[in-house]
């Protein structure tokens, strides 16, 4: 049965548009394209490990706080508390423990986009970004904006925010950061098309 799913057409749709199909089915109830979804609260903190490259893949042992700095695991060997819910799950909607879930409600509130903003943890990942792409031996800013797109968005970028980010980060290097916590909180990075 999953085979037949994975490999039907329906499955392979991209989420892109059409005005004629849009005029006709503007719900999208046909299935004449994919519909966008956010990530699930799991998904967002592995990926947001992964592009900064400190994603830690050991598979088993030991749950660990999600809060703990030295967590680089993915979010499914995390501890989750009966009693108290990690903030950052329950914030992007994780469903309570204690009850059966059939599916997850899923949010888009401005509290999510503040953790973006103010979060250590993004933080932390946004200068890992920065110094992976230091790494890469990539001279220059507009390689390094090309390169930060290929790792975030897997697509080049278009020409306008190649001259959007150096713009951004003309005055110097120290906005580096700053550009990688955008581009990690931008919508592109959070959904799945």
């Amino acid at each position: 049965m999953h085979r037949e799913i994975v490999l039907s057409a329906t499955y392979a749709l991209s989420t892109g548009s059409s005005r004629h199909n849009s005029a006709l089915d503007p719900d999208n109830h046909l299935l004449w394209r994919a519909n966008r979804r956010k990530l699930d609260a799991e998904v967002l903190r592995d990926s947001l490990l992964f592009v900064s490259g400190k994603l830690d893949v050991t598979m088993g042992g030991e749950p660990m706080r999600l809060t703990d700095e030295k967590n680089l695991r993915r979010t499914v060997y995390g501890f989750v508390s009966r009693a108290k819910l990690d903030g950052t799950l329950s914030l992007f909607d994780f469903p309570d423990p204690n009850f059966t879930s059939e599916g997850r409600v899923t949010t888009d509130t401005p509290l999510q986009r503040l953790f973006f903003l103010n979060s250590e943890f993004v933080i932390n990942q946004a200068r890992a970004l920065v110094s992976r792409l230091e790494t890469m031996r990539t001279t220059g800013a507009e390689t390094r904006i090309r390169q930060a797109y290929r790792l975030l968005f897997q697509r080049e970028p278009a020409p306008d925010e190649v001259q959007t980010g150096l713009e951004f980060l003309e005055p110097g290097q120290e906005k580096w950061p700053l550009y990688a916590q955008a581009l990690m909180s931008s919508t592109e990075f959070i959904l799945v098309n």
